[in-house]
């Protein structure tokens, strides 16, 4: 006989898997955590030669989901990925240091104490994952979690589970404790159920307005998150810029993973004296876009630019490149590219992630790493001479008023002063002391 489970069983044998995934997690993890920085990226490192041998089977899994050209995935997705795993087998320990804080700098009142910042793990690190780049999005996440010291739960995008199990199993075959990465059911409802249960930070990729619905969520138990999230990206085209190189990037960044990337062109704002001329060239590229917008200058490109929600990235296409960087200094994007679309962003060494609309906080780079932590401060005091803990004196508001001035005032003659008056209390707090006893 076949047992057939109504919606409550279905949901109710989730959430008991979702409860062990993480209970397996938080054990795995706490061990990890023990490991050294270095340990863990010589670990990440052993996983470039697995994704590499593995290249073309895990292009061909993602390739499957929305039935993309392999060859696509293979430079879209598994090359960043593998490029992402050499800089982060050469970077975390350096990255993840315990940094250390002698005199050099310190205020004087806090003299015989030493300083030391350890970033430490968060714990448990879940990653929601958009279905456009099923490998290599999550893939970078969890290679950085992983080299942080935290576990991974990881829910999949809708008919994605087969590629990112794939590669979890590299992780596992290059030494990385299997419980550390726990690959949950693809049901939305799956990540809400993660977050109730409890877990230390999210990675999430998606909508707008999906991401606005889940951090509700996640602010009823104050968990944080990086939110990465819609783009609508706008291309500037100057009038002193290549306008073939224009019209060539924008009909590859629209065609790039059949349209669907994040940073691909939303609209284009060109320069009038030479629109005629970028019509042309991208009727050459045989490209329709919904939105162009003739400006008289970069004034009137930034006011345009200033109205936009989202602010994940742009792309600038000007001949002048001290120009073009001046001009994106005023762009409110976590990104920009200059005469180029979309590809540098796949640098490795390069944070990643919007603001406004398109969410905060950000993945990759060295800044990402540190995203997948917490600084631990830790202040050493070496010496008896602790005044703040004698009692309270009548002197203490004059004395701490001169100190102040002696220490940040302006001019000679004022500190000055302060000195003799810092002498002057000095002695009648002794003065005081002596009649005391």
């Amino acid at each position: 006989m076949i047992a057939i489970l109504n919606e409550e069983q279905i949901r109710h044998a989730e959430t008991e898997e979702i409860r062990c995934a993480i209970g397996a997690a938080h054990l795995a993890q706490n061990a990890w955590a023990t490991r050294p920085a270095a340990e863990r990226a010589r670990a990440i490192a052993r996983i470039r030669p697995l994704l590499a041998a593995e290249a073309t089977e895990l292009a061909r899994l993602a390739a499957a989901v929305h039935e993309r050209p392999i060859a696509e995935k293979i430079v879209s997705e598994v090359l960043p990925l593998l490029d992402a795993c050499k800089f982060l087998a050469r970077v975390a320990q350096r990255v993840l240091r315990t940094k250390r804080f002698g005199a050099a700098g310190r205020p004087f009142w806090l003299y015989g104490s030493s300083f030391e910042v350890q970033r430490k793990p968060l714990g448990i690190v879940l990653i929601v994952s958009a279905g456009n780049y099923p490998l290599f999005l999550p893939g970078v996440q969890m290679l950085q979690a992983l080299a942080a010291g935290n576990a991974v739960l990881l829910k999949p995008a809708e008919g994605t589970s087969a590629v990112v199990a794939r590669f979890a199993a590299l992780i596992a075959g290059a030494g990385v404790p299997a419980d550390l990465v726990q690959i949950l059911p693809e049901s939305p409802q799956t990540a809400h159920e993660a977050a109730r249960l409890g877990v230390d930070k999210v990675i999430f990729t998606g909508s707008s307005e999906n991401g606005r619905d889940f951090l509700a969520r996640l602010a009823r138990s104050n968990t944080p998150s990086v939110m990465e999230l819609s783009g609508a990206d706008t291309v500037y085209v100057r009038a002193d810029a290549d306008l073939a190189l224009a019209a060539s990037a924008i009909r590859f960044g629209s065609h790039l993973n059949g349209g669907d990337t994040c940073m691909a062109p939303q609209s284009v704002v060109v320069h009038r004296e030479v629109a005629a001329r970028f019509a042309e060239a991208l009727q050459r590229e045989k490209i329709s876009l919904r939105a162009i917008v003739r400006v008289r200058d970069d004034s009137e490109a930034l006011e345009i630019a200033a109205m936009d929600d989202h602010g994940l990235g742009a792309a600038i296409f000007s001949r002048d490149e001290i120009s073009a960087r001046e001009f994106a200094q005023h762009l409110t994007t976590g990104f920009v590219t200059i005469n180029d679309i979309i590809v540098p962003t796949a640098d490795p060494r390069l944070p990643f992630g919007g603001v406004r609309a398109s969410g905060f906080g950000v993945t990759r780079g060295e800044e990402g790493l540190l995203e997948m932590t917490y600084p631990q401060a830790i202040a050493t005091r070496r010496t008896r001479f602790l005044p703040h803990l004698q009692a309270p004196s009548a002197y203490d508001a004059g004395f701490f008023a001169a100190f102040v001035e002696l220490v940040h005032g302006r001019g000679f003659s004022r500190r000055f002063r302060a000195l003799r008056a810092l002498l002057r209390i000095g002695r009648a707090r002794m003065r005081s002391s002596q009649q005391a006893s």
